[in-house]
Order: structure tokens, then C-alpha cells, then sequence
């Protein structure tokens, strides 16, 4: 049985470099970074914040190996506030990723902050913010291994899961799980589509 620990804070940037491998070519990161010479720059800066942020509001779980990171929010602090996403790291936002790129990037978080407002209400969940496994380790059952004890967590605690995805590919593995595709949209002005999942406890 695959071992799951809580991933200590002084190994993120190992794990910053597996959640970036991963990453690297989804479609959300490839429209907010679409020149990838930019991408490989700022890629780590930006998901290192996002681990800033789901290691002081969630929680951030690993292998000892470090062969895959999932990163949750607990019920009741499901979104991330722009003071906070500052105190972690992203003040110099605007800065790095130049206005045009910024501005697309604002209006596509908005979006999907606000389809997810959408569709949970005021109803407690957790938010499966980010499940990754280092692209040499895939088709182990580190992904599945990983989400199980937030999936056990949320049953026990009677609480439904809620997670988009940019990536349609990535719908059948998350049905497998148990997770229900509840909503399906593009993005207004973009060519960006997110399938939004459910999964109730058990």
C-alpha cells in the first residue's frame, strides 16, 4: 500500500517541481503563459504560490518520494481572497505576467470562482484545488492513492467534494472516482471550456 504524508513545507519546492511538470502543458496554464519560454520562467513562481496558499488554508498531501502532490481546501474557506493571495506570494502578478496576460488571467479566475460559487452556494464542501503526479510516475495509482484519504475524510465528515477541470480528458478518471460531472461551460470571452464535479458522500 502506498504511503501518503502531509507534505512538510521545507520539501515544497520539490513538490513545486512535480505540481509544475504536470501542469506544464494544461490548458489553463497554457492561456495564462502561452509563450513557453515565459512558462518555463514563471510557471514554478506561480503554482509555488498556490502551494503557499493550500499549505496555510488546507491541506497539502505527498508520498515520500514526492511522486505526486493533491492540495485541498477545507469547508468554509473554499476561496482564496486577493489580500491573501498577496500575503503568499502573487503581489508582483501583474509584474511578471505583463498587463494583457494578467488581465485574461483575472477575468478567467473570476469565472471559474464564480461558477464554483455557482453551483455550491453556501453548502460546506471541500474543493479539490489540485491533483498532480510527476509525468514519470503516471499509471502507478499515485493519483488514486493520493485522493483516497480525501475522499475517506470527506465521507466521514458527510461533505461533498467539488473540483473543475480545464482538461476533458480528465472527467472519466474523476467518474471513476465516484465524482459527477454537474455543469459544463466555456469561458465568455476565451476559448476555454471547464467541466465541474461533484462527489457526494458516501
Amino acid at each position: 500500500m502506498m504511503e501518503i504524508i502531509k507534505l512538510d513545507p521545507r520539501q515544497k519546492k520539490r513538490a513545486t517541481e512535480v505540481v509544475t511538470a504536470a501542469f506544464f502543458d494544461y490548458p489553463m496554464f497554457t492561456f495564462y503563459f502561452p509563450d513557453p519560454k515565459k512558462r518555463i520562467r514563471l510557471l514554478p513562481w506561480y503554482l509555488g504560490n498556490v502551494l503557499n496558499c493550500a499549505l496555510r488554508y488546507g491541506e497539502v498531501y505527498t508520498t515520500p518520494e514526492i511522486s505526486g502532490v493533491i492540495f485541498t481546501l477545507p469547508p468554509g474557506h473554499t476561496k482564496i481572497s486577493q489580500s491573501e493571495y498577496i500575503q503568499n506570494g502573487f503581489l508582483l502578478t501583474p509584474l511578471l505576467l505583463g498587463f494583457r496576460d494578467y488581465v485574461r488571467s483575472q477575468e478567467c479566475e473570476k469565472f471559474v470562482a464564480d461558477t464554483h460559487e455557482k453551483i455550491m452556494g453556501d453548502r460546506p464542501h471541500y474543493y479539490l484545488w489540485g491533483l498532480t503526479v510527476d509525468p514519470s510516475q503516471k499509471r502507478k495509482g499515485v493519483g488514486t492513492a493520493l485522493l483516497k484519504p480525501v475522499i475517506e475524510k470527506a465521507d466521514v465528515e458527510k461533505k461533498p467534494i467539488y473540483l473543475e477541470t480545464h482538461d476533458e480528458k480528465n472527467v472519466a478518471y474523476y467518474q471513476r472516482m465516484g465524482f459527477s460531472l454537474v455543469h459544463t461551460t466555456r469561458f465568455p470571452k476565451f476559448d476555454l471550456a471547464i467541466w465541474c464535479m461533484v462527489r457526494e458522500p458516501d
